[in-house]
């Protein structure tokens, strides 16, 4: 009867034992993936945000590239509206 007790309170303490080795192992895995689901996450919005930067630097682009043609010829004012309204298209999108 002695026997039967200690046995079970040895695989007790082996599954036990198991239990923490696996759980040490497992727990920064599940922690490491949350982390690197959230820097995907950031990352994505970066680069929206960059996308949107870029947009926006070709629009001023184009705006300082139809206004040093209008100081330089003088002409170009229809380009210049066609220019401010895609630029103002832009800005009240984003």
């Amino acid at each position: 009867m002695l026997q039967q007790i200690l046995a079970v309170c040895g695989a007790i303490s082996i599954v036990g034992g198991a239990g923490a080795v696996i759980f040490k192992i497992l727990h920064p895995a599940f922690k490491f993936k949350n982390r690197v689901e959230k820097l995907e996450e950031h990352s994505e919005k970066d680069y929206k945000r960059l996308e949107v930067l870029e947009e926006m630097q070709k629009q001023q682009s184009k705006c300082l590239a139809a206004m040093l043609n209008h100081q330089i010829t003088g002409n170009g004012i229809e380009n210049m509206k066609k220019i401010r309204d895609e630029l103002l298209e832009s800005i009240i999108d984003k």
